[in-house]
């Protein structure tokens, strides 16, 4: 059926585009042949067609993403009301720990970058705007769960395998639950290391009418992120969550 095909055809288009992504520079055709396995001349038509609209361009014989993608991501983040109303007070955590600071948006089932302030020191993090968010593993991701329902958390650990990120990474199951838990009563999450060795984190998550709509999380070189400094973060990074979901109490939900 005509409709199928074309839905089709817009998932590979979609799969190319997050391919380049994923990449991050300039690469052959060959590559992306390679990473999404689909026939050479499907690529090379689907590259054409981008390319015509400038959502790839095309550099001695390479291809990346093209400037129109710009046009998009301006669109998104005009409309995006949780970065709207969460963006002063980003700057208010950075101020305070002069860390990398990460907005996430939650849309119930999965979780993105929405929003990056780098820290002024040498040593960043490799996190990228638009990138999905692994909830068992990161700060942001676990406070997003711990503000699930029981049914909603059983759910997720169905559907999800827990694959170890980091030899910290908690994979079984009962200790991500008695993590959860800890969090609820602590107000805020911790990454030790368990998503990306060297780095950890801490996270809260944000509310809209009781439910998880995204998290705010601040993240450093374990080296710098002594255990005196995460709790002042950890602090830090519950209360502007919290003003960031009174921010939102007054609107339309954005769910």
């Amino acid at each position: 059926m005509p409709g199928v095909v074309n839905i089709r055809v817009l998932d590979r288009a979609v799969d190319v585009m997050n391919c380049l992504a994923d990449i991050g520079q300039p690469v052959g055709l060959s590559d992306i042949v390679d990473r999404i396995s689909l026939p050479k001349t499907t690529v090379f038509r689907i590259l054409n067609t981008l390319e015509g609209h400038s959502l790839v361009v095309r550099y001695n014989g390479q291809y990346a993403i093209g400037p129109a993608v710009l046009f998009w991501a301006s669109a998104y983040k005009a409309q995006n009301v949780l970065l709207e109303m969460a963006k002063p007070y980003l700057v208010e955590l950075w101020d305070f720990t002069r860390e990398t600071v990460h907005l996430i948006s939650f849309d119930g089932e999965e979780a993105y970058y929405i929003e990056k302030l780098d820290t002024p020191h040498p040593v960043r993090m490799h996190s990228r705007i638009g990138a999905h968010l692994i909830l068992y593993s990161t700060a942001a991701g676990k406070a997003i769960l711990s503000a699930l329902t029981k049914e909603e958390i059983d759910e997720y650990l169905n559907k999800v395998a827990l694959v170890p990120r980091t030899p910290n990474t908690i994979v079984d199951k009962e200790r991500l639950l008695e993590e959860l838990s800890k969090i609820r009563q602590e107000g805020f999450a911790k990454d030790l290391q368990e998503n990306e060795e060297g780095i950890c984190c801490v996270g809260a998550a944000v509310l809209q009418n009781g439910r998880p709509v995204g998290a705010i999380s601040v993240s450093a070189p374990a080296y710098r992120f002594t255990a005196e400094k995460m709790l002042e973060a950890g602090r830090k990074v519950q209360e502007v969550a919290a003003k960031v979901s009174e921010a939102l109490s007054s609107i339309p939900s954005i769910r």
